[in-house]
């Protein structure tokens, strides 16, 4: 039943990656005579996180998460190809378009040093969810006034999650607020969250966020946004 909420950046803009390193086949007893795309793919795995440690402010979040490699289809045959697949996360719209860039060079030098070529196909995703500091404030002061001064908490920091009702925020200003649903008495950070197929949520906080939004629509009609 806790809402919480920020001002400005609330969630990350998330672009999709695909790396696709081809090299030439062959017999795993006789390596010399191929080009493994493998190595070069566990190399161009660990570079990405020394290119997001080492190119970028660490004030400034920026998350490049390899969730999927793909390759070889038997235990003694060297694939023609290894496929990386994950996301990007950034908070700004500078950094997103020079991470992806960055990630391109990257990619397609370690891939040429070893004979090889790397594609790098990336998917353009929702934008940064922006929350309109009028908006929030407007969240904080009904929560507090229906739930109590307790019940509303500031985020100190975004959240590299991300969200489509950024498309919303783009075009209306608004405030996408957060409501905690971890079961009653339980340590909430020990819970197993969203993605988990083990997620549990207490119900009970529903008809709580469900007042804090007509709360926030009856007061902007009485009162405005400002």
């Amino acid at each position: 039943g806790v809402i919480a909420g920020r001002p400005g950046p609330m969630l990350a803009a998330a672009d999709q990656f695909e790396i696709t390193v081809t090299g030439r086949g062959g017999h795993a007893s006789m390596p010399h005579d191929t080009r493994d795309p493998v190595p070069v793919a566990a190399e161009i795995i660990t570079a990405l996180q020394t290119l997001v440690t080492r190119r970028f402010d660490a004030a400034k979040a920026v998350v490049v998460t390899v969730s999927q490699m793909d390759a070889g289809s038997a235990h003694n045959i060297i694939a023609d190809t290894a496929r990386l697949r994950g996301t990007i996360r950034t908070l700004s719209p500078i950094y997103r378009e020079e991470v992806q860039d960055a990630m391109r060079k990257l990619a397609t030098g370690i891939a040429e040093a070893h004979d090889m070529s790397a594609d790098v196909a990336i998917e353009r995703g929702f934008p940064v969810t922006m929350n309109d500091p009028r908006a929030v404030n407007l969240g904080r002061k009904v929560t507090q006034a229906i739930l109590g001064d307790e019940q509303w908490r500031d985020l100190p920091d975004p959240i590299m999650g991300a969200e489509d009702f950024a498309y919303v925020l783009e075009k209306v200003p608004g405030a996408m607020f957060f409501i905690g649903v971890a079961q009653q008495g339980s340590d909430w950070t020990n819970c197993c969250g969203i993605h988990s197929s083990k997620m549990m949520v207490d119900e009970s906080a529903m008809p709580m966020g469900a007042a804090i939004l007509a709360g926030c629509a009856t007061r902007v009609l009485r009162d405005g946004l400002d």
